[in-house]
């Protein structure tokens, strides 16, 4: 059965050494005389600004700096990682809307965005040797601000079988994990299940778009 991975990348390897868990405080904060903006939180996570950054040094042929813990505001790798962040949500704030489109569809119609759109892009991607960015689903509903919503992360390996396929992901909660999977699985009524190997809920896959740095 197909298999493929991109040449070199391991989580490991380009992914951080550190969680992505942050202490709460502003993304960044715009200063408009002597009024000081926050906008943001990061301690609801910058996934995609990791998940960003990790494909940022895999293009560069360049590893992950070696601390492992995150980097505090005003360090240079805080506002890389930010300025990623906000690149991942793409042009006109796409990203989340679609996250927001999967949350509230119905699940015939997630399966259907799984596996009719986002996995051929994501195969692709592999078999082109560029690391696609993937955006997971977890929680159905209206409320786009919930806790866990959605998360980024970048695809490099999949193995494909007559009844599913495996891919293999840097997901930024797991530093130096080479092992975290998603598993789509075709029941013999036609039905879809989808899981990670790490043991959160998934509802869906989308094929998201990236970005290269200014």
């Amino acid at each position: 059965m197909p298999s493929n991975s991109v040449s070199g990348f391991l989580p490991s390897r380009y992914g951080f050494h550190f969680a992505n868990r942050w202490p709460s405080g502003p993304a960044r904060i715009i200063e408009l005389g002597p009024a000081h903006i926050p906008i943001g939180d990061v301690g609801r996570g910058l996934c995609g600004g990791m998940a960003f950054a990790a494909r940022d040094r895999f293009d560069r042929h360049e590893g992950a700096p070696p601390q492992d813990a995150p980097p505090a505001p005003g360090e240079p790798l805080f506002k890389e990682i930010v300025d990623r962040q906000f690149a991942s949500f793409g042009a006109l704030f796409t990203v989340p809307i679609r996250f927001w489109l999967s949350a509230v569809a119905s699940q015939a119609a997630r399966d259907h965005d799984t596996v009719r759109d986002a996995w051929p892009a994501i195969r692709a991607g592999i078999d082109a040797g560029t690391p696609p960015m993937i955006g997971l689903v977890r929680l159905a509903g209206w409320n786009p601000l919930a806790p866990d919503f959605g998360h980024q992360v970048v695809a490099y390996r999949y193995d494909e079988t007559a009844t599913g396929v495996s891919i293999w992901i840097y997901d930024p909660n797991y530093p130096g994990n080479d092992d975290v999977r998603l598993a789509v699985t075709r029941h013999p009524d036609g039905s879809y299940a989808m899981a990670q190997s790490t043991g959160e809920p998934l509802l869906a896959i989308l094929a998201l778009p990236f970005s290269r740095p200014a």
